[in-house]
Order: structure tokens, then sequence, then C-alpha cells
């Protein structure tokens, strides 16, 4: 939800750049400290446009860029003006919404981390349980291995026993049937 407002708010701002642009031109074009420093600026791109066209030309040398008039100077300046105000305001707008995603990726990570901590705590505690669980099968597997040999070594001495008692005459052919 506060995705959405911020983006709402975001699109407003933006479509208010341009009206308020123009306002903010109208005012630094009164502004006799500011016309000032707009028109001295306004001059320089107007140099440095010059330059530039001329190097994109292929035409070498120093060339004299006249000043330009003042008409001409408060036409650029304005919309210097206006522009520059519209450039800082997407600038802002593209830094808040940089700023806003890289702490959502934060928390997200932050997040996802301890979550992994939980599942890293819970696979040693399950590990944990699974050894002691081991033990305990083998202990009770030793206890029936000394049973189970308990049991084999009477079975031997039964049998033995009843080998012995089957001696007699007919070589124990009437002798009791058994193990």
């Amino acid at each position: 939800m506060a995705a959405l407002v911020f983006k709402m708010g975001a699109l407003l701002l933006k479509q208010m750049a341009k009206p308020l642009g123009a306002r903010f031109e109208q005012w630094a074009l009164t502004h006799p400290v500011a016309r000032k420093y707009i028109i001295s600026t306004a001059q320089v791109m107007h140099r440095w446009e010059v330059y530039i066209t001329r190097g994109a030309e292929g035409r070498a040398g120093k060339a004299f860029v006249g000043a330009m008039t003042e008409e001409k100077s408060v036409e650029l300046a304005s919309k210097i003006a206006s522009e520059g105000f519209v450039f800082a305001v997407g600038i802002l707008i593209v830094t808040f919404e940089y700023d806003r995603n890289r702490r959502k990726e934060i928390e997200k990570k932050h997040k996802e981390e301890l979550e992994r901590l939980a599942i890293l705590d819970q696979a040693a505690k399950e590990r944990e349980r699974l050894r002691v669980e081991n033990l305990e099968q083998q202990e009770l597997i030793g206890q029936l291995l000394h049973r189970v040999d308990r049991l084999e070594g009477l079975i031997h001495e039964e049998q033995a026993r009843r080998a012995q008692g089957r001696g007699g005459m007919w070589g124990g052919f009437f002798a009791p049937r058994g193990l």
C-alpha cells in the first residue's frame, strides 16, 4: 500500500513539475540575482554549443563567439531554468525510489538470513535428536545381540544334553524325539 501511495505521489510531482518549472522560470527571470546567474549560464551554454557544433562539422581553429542578445539570452535562460527544475524533480524522484528499493532489498535479505538461520538451527536440533536416537538403538541392538547369544548358548547346551541322553538300545530308536 505504501508503495502505491509513493508511486502516486511521485507521478503527481512529475506531472506538476512542468507548471512548477514555468513558475520557477518566471521567478528566476524577475529576481535580479537569479536573472544575472541564469543569463551568464545561457551565454556559457551558447559558447559551448558553438564550439561543439564547429567540432562536429570538422571546422578547426578558434572562432569568435559573440555574446547573445539580451532577448535570446533571456529565452535560453528561461528554458534552462525550466528544464533544470524538471530535471531536478526527476532526479529527486529517482533517488527516493532507489533508496526505497534499496531499503526494501536490505530488509528482504535480513528476513531471508533469519529464515536461513532458523532452518539451520532446526536442522542442528534434528541432527542431535537423531544422534541420541541412534545411540539408543545401538544400545538396544547390543542388548538383543547379548540375548541372542545367550539363547544360542542355551540351545546348544540343550542339544548337547539331548544328544547324550539318546544312547541306549537300538541306537536311541525308542528315545523321545525333540529338537
